[in-house]
């Protein structure tokens, strides 16, 4: 009787599902524990089929490659970097060289403390089958200030066409949206403006369409599309409702990413004691 109840229910679930139009993910079991505390995540731009990801504070200053199976491809040290709280990673074009880089956001400060954060800046390499271990030395190191205070932040994205880093805070009620503009500098500390609020809280990520038109942004329980398009500022985009997207609640999830069309994209939690690291991929 129970097992023909526990077909009646699977049964309805399927049924909802299906007359909702609900899209379940794509799942792959990671297949490493370098990453158990993944904090971030970037689809390659030279690479196809490969994501970036790092673990958070304390963790070792590499990035790991991970293919869309899940499988470790390659680690890459960042030479000179400390890893004191790396909360998210980015890729975008240098709109002047017109190369692909790596963003590494050191802007965890779950106390507020630090008087300024950090975002390393790395040529993406070109991967290749023989290799699985890269050192990287050309690193860029923005110090960054933000305009009213010391903050928490865990999300940050680099606007395509003008290269501009946005951070996107974690904790207030009403999070702020923050714009460090291009070029930025090593030489001097930049100064993160404060250009407004969204109505959202808890924010743990975020990333940018590589067409510039469209933004997700993650908090624990969800993740929301904002549409851009090609005349949108960034700041109108965010201050609106945005669209709620599928999205299958993690153990601790602080990563997301698009593909590289912009119209799915990627989740990858915190490992659990309970349960294996799952890579969701949404389309």
């Amino acid at each position: 009787m129970l097992k023909r109840i526990g077909i009646i229910a699977a049964l309805f679930l399927l049924v909802v599902v299906a007359l909702l139009g609900i899209k379940t993910p794509r799942t792959q079991i990671l297949q490493t524990d370098r990453v158990l505390e993944a904090s971030g995540l970037a689809q390659s731009l030279i690479n196809d089929n490969v994501l970036y990801s790092h673990n958070d504070s304390g963790g070792e200053a590499s990035v790991f490659a991970i293919d869309t199976q899940g499988k470790l491809l390659a680690e890459i040290v960042i030479e000179g970097a400390s890893n004191r709280d790396w909360e998210d990673i980015a890729t975008a074009i240098d709109p002047e060289d017109g190369k692909a880089y790596i963003y590494i956001g050191e802007i965890g400060d779950n106390g507020a403390r630090h008087p300024s954060v950090k975002i390393y800046r790395v040529p993406e390499p070109r991967l290749n089958t023989a290799d699985s271990l890269y050192q990287i030395s050309d690193v860029e190191t923005y110090s960054i200030v933000y305009e009213d205070g010391a903050r928490d932040a865990e999300a940050l994205f680099i606007e395509p066409k003008t290269g501009d880093i946005y951070i996107i805070s974690k904790r207030e009620e009403q999070v702020g949206i923050y714009q460090i503009s291009y070029p930025q500098s090593t030489l001097e500390v930049n100064t993160a403006r404060k250009l407004g609020t969204m109505k959202m809280s808890w924010v743990t990520a975020a990333d940018i369409s590589p067409d510039g038109k469209y933004i997700l942004i993650k908090n624990y329980p969800g993740i929301r599309r904002y549409k851009k398009g090609k005349r949108r500022s960034v700041l109108k985009a965010l201050s609106g409702k945005g669209k709620n997207m599928p999205y299958s609640l993690e153990p601790q999830g602080e990563a997301v990413c698009f593909d590289p069309k912009g119209k799915g994209y990627y989740t990858l939690s915190e490992a659990s004691a309970d349960a294996p690291q799952v890579l969701y991929y949404y389309k």
